[in-house]
């Protein structure tokens, strides 16, 4: 179970999301503020950024800062543009001393407490930007918008909320369809409380997963195939990397039975560069509510089982 708990752990920090990000029930780190207060309020606006999350990487390129970086992770590779610059390991365990000699004046880092403390000792200056649920996407951008005196947040923001209202608006005219999201093929869920399951409640999807009366709800939760097949979706999305060359649903133990596993249309399996776009909390929520809206409607499209 620790395994399982460590792997969604590290697949959350990949997707930017590490917030909460405890399969098992493991309780996450929830500094309030993890930045020196002068990151975020310094005279002189920071020039060279390092980002150690996907959806910061993304973020600083969509808010107008991008030749500002001077290193990212592993998993940021979008926009194409920061695929030249230097590689510094994975997100949750980088290389601090290539880090360090890039002399970075700001480091945009997820929930990885191991990797604040050792860049904090080192005097380097973080700003800790994940995001596990849409007001909190929202507040990241606003941070990283801040910290780099951009003035830009809003303005991304609205043009969001725009995109995501028109699709909504479409969708939600269309008959409900109940929706298994699985962002890990341990069976890790995206759960209502998160971002993805808020974009299928905008979408006017039915998730699944039920909402959980624990005060602090796992925004992934993992289930039972046999949760899955007693709900019997109309629609499954797999939104998990590998999702597109994964065995038959039908070879999990009873899944055969189920509605979705009876027609390939109801059966949603994301390629890659779809895969980063729906799993990262960052400023292409509206590409994200794309791809599941394309799923939804591929679904109801499909001939009665």
């Amino acid at each position: 179970m620790r395994l399982l708990a460590c792997r969604l752990a590290r697949w959350l920090v990949w997707a930017g999301a590490a917030a909460g990000a405890a399969g098992a029930g493991a309780q996450a780190d929830t500094a309030p503020e993890v930045a020196p207060r002068s990151a975020l309020t310094a005279p002189v606006a920071p020039q060279r950024i390092v980002s150690l999350l996907p959806s910061a990487t993304e973020a600083v390129c969509a808010l107008g800062a991008c030749a500002r970086l001077v290193g990212v992770d592993d998993f940021s590779i979008d926009p194409p543009q920061v695929q030249h610059l230097p590689h510094l390991g994975r997100t949750w365990e980088p290389h601090i001393e290539a880090l360090v000699q890039l002399r970075p004046d700001l480091v945009l880092i997820g929930n990885t407490p191991p990797v604040r403390q050792r860049l904090q000792a080192l005097g380097v200056p973080v700003l800790e930007v994940d995001a596990n649920t849409l007001p909190e996407v929202h507040q990241a951008l606003q941070r990283i918008d801040t910290a780099l005196q951009l003035g830009q947040a809003d303005a991304l923001w609205a043009r969001l909320q725009t995109r995501l209202q028109t699709l909504a608006r479409q969708q939600q005219a269309q008959p409900p369809l109940r929706v298994y999201l699985e962002v890990d093929g341990a069976m890790y869920a995206a759960g209502p409380q998160s971002f993805l399951g808020q974009l299928l409640d905008q979408l006017g999807a039915q998730n699944i997963v039920p909402a959980s009366a624990s005060a602090t709800p796992l925004p992934f939760p993992r289930l039972s195939p046999e949760w899955v097949l007693a709900a019997n979706p109309d629609l499954i999305v797999l939104a998990h990397q590998g999702a597109a060359a994964a065995p038959p649903l039908w070879q999990r133990p009873g899944w055969a039975r189920l509605r979705a596993a009876q027609q390939p249309q109801r059966i949603c399996r994301l390629n890659a560069a779809q895969v980063r776009t729906v799993t990262r909390p960052g400023p292409r929520l509206d590409e994200a509510a794309a791809i599941l809206a394309d799923c939804l409607q591929a679904a109801r499209q499909a001939p009665e089982p």
